[in-house]
């Protein structure tokens, strides 16, 4: 992945010469400046995007309270170029999927009327019968506007009055028509999807840019994981979002704890975190590798990145090459070491640093009783490198040949595997991954393979020397694609698309602020939201 530059940035490059009478060089001329962001992106176009499982529950919380979120049944996500927030923008909504939403809506109501935390968030007026249509209307206005991110229509106001007026009459009971209200709000559309079509931009008429509920409700889905609050919304509607006002409200969303957790399952979809506790390993290899050491090594690897990102605000850098991570009595032995009690202690242990080092990555991307170079290295070269790597060809079988009975390390076996159609391909991921071979199949420190010594030097095109982990560690924090790549897959997560063309020069600004901040991750969230791409969107589709 390398920078793209404009053609007059590219200008300054070029030393423009010619011969004055006397014959001197006349001296450089210097460029005229880049022109201005804003009047070069070309935005992504608009459009909707259904909120995941996570957004729907914890927006489900702001709205209604802790008891009716717990509550709510959200239909799985799927994923579209490895984030559930692309699949969001691009997946339709299944049948079952409605059906899900709606049986939920009326159970989250239901259990909201009956939880004085979510009474109180409802019922900013008590019915005084079941025909109490000023209050269904006051309910429906302010609940209305808070999940569907705007002011409601006053035609929608008495759809939903209407709605209210029918539930309480079946029931003879008024705080069933509420239920009733509440439960067509929560299922509706305005609520599920996450509108971001904005208004005609008017110095350019070929986009858009987001309205004012618009750029809150996508800074606090990106930066939050939720719906954005009351007020949040009021301070979008003041202008507290135009100019500096996006970065100064960044700054203060990354203060709460929403913002933390929010990163948190960012990185535990793309390290595939959450699928740790699913990691199967043979019994009879691995015995002490049960739910509890699963539960404590992907812990671990959020408490690492924790200690990073926010603990530290550090170099992300680091998470390829930190000499520390954490462990409990139950990762502990992975580790070689003696730890009592489930409270974690950060240490350092020879031989390991970084993500690469830790038991999460490694017993993840592993067979039940051997190690897998391919998949060790398929996982730096595309989600830490952001690289594509092509499906093996189909009529390739992708197994070792039978064995000889002969003892051979993985990287004999491998080259035994890597046939003339695969070779290309294998060389790029096995290289990485076979110097990462002192790590058995759940991330113990193996010395032989099949009592044989471990090679773990090579090299690789594009990426250099390197020799174990710490040497693969080393090329990462150098890479000129690592921390694009890290920025990349923030900005997708926060539009719900991969980049476009039209958008590089944003994604060059973000870049280079990225550089000049040290790296830090809290300052990339920002340049993210306090970008141009953020607020602009191309024509909806």
């Amino acid at each position: 992945m390398k920078k793209a530059f404009s053609l007059l940035g590219l200008a300054s490059l070029v030393l423009v010469v010619g011969c004055g009478d006397d014959g001197d060089t006349n001296p450089p001329i210097d460029p005229p400046p880049d022109p201005p962001i804003e009047e070069v992106l070309d935005p992504a176009p608009g459009g909707l995007r259904k909120l995941t499982a996570r957004q729907y529950i914890n927006s489900l919380r702001v709205l209604l309270g802790d008891a009716a979120a717990e509550q709510a049944n959200a239909p799985e996500d799927t994923q579209a170029n490895g984030l559930e927030a692309i699949a969001a923008s691009e997946h339709a909504l299944t049948p079952d999927a409605v059906e899900s939403y709606e049986l939920a809506s009326r159970v989250v109501a239901l259990t909201a009327l009956s939880d004085p935390d979510g009474r109180a968030r409802v019922l900013v007026c008590a019915p005084a019968a079941i025909t109490d249509e000023a209050c269904f209307g006051q309910i429906a206005e302010e609940l209305g506007s808070l999940a569907w991110r705007r002011a409601l229509e006053q035609e929608e106001i008495d759809e939903l009055v209407s709605v209210a007026v029918v539930g309480a009459e079946s029931y003879d009971d008024a705080e069933q028509g509420v239920a009733a209200l509440v439960s067509a709000v929560v299922q509706s559309p305005d609520f599920l999807y996450q509108v971001e079509i904005g208004d005609p931009d008017p110095d350019d008429d070929s986009r858009n840019i987001l309205r004012s509920n618009e750029l809150a409700s996508r800074l606090s889905f990106f930066l939050l994981g939720q719906t954005p609050d009351r007020a949040l919304l009021d301070l979008a509607a003041e202008g507290g979002l135009d100019g500096e006002g996006a970065r100064e409200t960044a700054l203060a969303l990354l203060e709460r704890p929403e913002a933390k957790a929010t990163l948190s399952s960012f990185y535990s979809e793309i390290f595939e975190l959450r699928n740790v506790l699913s990691i199967q390993k043979d019994p009879e290899q691995f015995p002490g590798f049960n739910d509890a050491t699963r539960t404590a090594i992907a812990a671990e690897t959020l408490l690492f990145l924790e200690d990073i990102i926010w603990t530290r605000d550090a170099d992300a850098r680091e998470i390829f090459d930190a000499a520390y991570s954490f462990v409990n009595e139950d990762n502990a032995w992975i580790y070689g070491v003696s730890v009592t009690g489930q409270a974690f202690q950060k240490i350092e242990v020879d031989g390991r640093v970084g993500l690469l080092s830790q038991p999460s990555f490694l017993a993840k991307r592993a067979q039940p009783d051997r190690t897998s170079p391919t998949r060790r290295g398929l996982f730096v070269l595309t989600t830490l490198l952001c690289d594509g790597v092509p499906p093996p060809p189909e009529d390739v079988a992708p197994v070792f040949p039978p064995d000889d009975g002969t003892p051979k390390t993985m990287r004999q076996r491998l080259e035994l595997h890597a046939v003339d159609a695969c070779q290309s391909c294998h060389k790029r991921t096995d290289s990485i991954g076979l110097a990462l071979e002192h790590f058995d199949a759940v991330g113990a420190w193996q010395q032989t393979d099949q009592g044989l010594p471990i090679d773990v030097t090579d090299q690789l095109n594009g990426f250099g020397e390197f020799d174990g982990v710490a040497g693969v560690a080393a090329r990462l924090r150098e890479h000129e694609d690592s921390p694009i790549c890290m920025a990349r897959q923030l900005f997708r997560q926060s539009m719900g698309h991969v980049e476009t063309e039209g958008e590089e020069p944003a994604l060059v600004a973000i870049d280079e602020a990225f550089v000049e901040g040290g790296y830090s991750m809290q300052g990339l969230m920002v340049e993210i939201a306090a970008s141009p791409a953020f607020r602009f969107v191309g024509k909806p589709k």
